[in-house]
């Protein structure tokens, strides 16, 4: 989730907090200071607060049921464990009414409403959360474990005769990066092809060579690709934009391994990802691309 989409949800929560708690506020703020029409505030906000809290769980069981209706049987669980815990926001309204009437002392009551403000601000983080698994768009790397022979199949100008064989093709808009690293017991070699395709089908490609490849880095590049763990994240908010993506592929030779794995989304999700491309893309110094910035920074 991005920082801005962070912060619109953390508004939105505050916001809902205080529309579902004003007027049961106000009204026994009344009802506290007004000494002819205190009866009269103290019914009024009872039957206010009652009414928003059914308002709440009918516009809640609405929607529910609805999704519940649309959705796959593995949505289900999230989507019921999304309406259970939504239905506690319908007492929002009555507890702010009962904690501003309550007979306690003004520095009880405030501490109350604090306590019962932040409860409820956690409750719709949980909703969140759950909305987000139920309703949400999942953004999700992939990792697979090949046969050596898919490796080489896919890619047959790699070097069979080196200790391990790193080739990562990284995209962003219509600009494509690939880097084949060959690793040897005394050296290692890059080869990188770039290509910056221009509109009508033109395109310019840019090749490097180098063999002065820093070990320390290379080595780190290997250990995150065969420890990697897949990342997943949830939003409710999807765009058009065509946002960098990367496919890595690692063979030990020696042990007769494939990893391969597939990073979408990579300038908006998944900090790990992020992390392994920008190490790969820094062995090129020239390197026209960013592979992690797209069109959603």
């Amino acid at each position: 989730m991005e920082p801005t989409e962070t912060l619109f949800m953390t508004i939105l929560k505050i916001v809902l907090i205080i529309i579902f708690s004003i007027i049961p506020f106000l009204l026994g703020v009344f009802a506290n200071i007004s000494t002819k029409h205190h009866r009269a505030f103290l019914i009024t906000g009872r039957i206010v607060s009652i009414l928003l809290a059914i308002f709440i769980a009918v516009i809640l069981s609405f929607f529910i049921t609805f999704a519940i209706d649309e959705s796959h049987s593995t949505q289900q669980t999230y989507i019921l464990a999304c309406y259970a815990c939504g239905l506690t926001v319908a007492f929002l309204p009555l507890s702010t009414f009962y904690f501003t009437t309550c007979k306690k002392t003004k520095k009880q009551r405030v501490r109350y409403l604090i306590i019962s403000f932040v409860t409820f601000f956690l409750i719709l983080s949980g909703f969140e959360f759950l909305h987000n698994r139920a309703f949400g768009y999942v953004f999700q790397t992939e990792r697979y474990e090949l046969s050596i022979n898919e490796f080489y199949t896919d890619h047959p100008k790699a070097d069979k005769n080196s200790d391990i064989n790193i080739f990562a093709s990284m995209q962003n808009g219509v600009s494509v990066f690939t880097a084949n690293i060959s690793v040897y017991k005394d050296s290692i070699i890059l080869k990188t092809i770039e290509s910056n395709y221009i509109g009508d089908g033109k395109s310019e490609i840019d090749s490097c060579y180098r063999n002065n490849l820093p070990p320390d880095l290379i080595q780190d590049i290997i250990e995150e690709i065969t420890y990697y763990q897949q990342e997943i994240e949830y939003s409710l908010f999807a765009d058009m934009c065509l946002h960098p993506s990367a496919t890595i592929d690692l063979v030990n030779n020696k042990n007769a391994t494939t990893i391969k794995l597939h990073l979408p989304d990579i300038d908006e999700f998944h900090p790990n990802a992020r992390r392994l491309v920008k190490k790969i893309n820094s062995l090129v110094n020239d390197s026209k691309i960013d592979p992690t910035k797209g069109c959603s920074n």
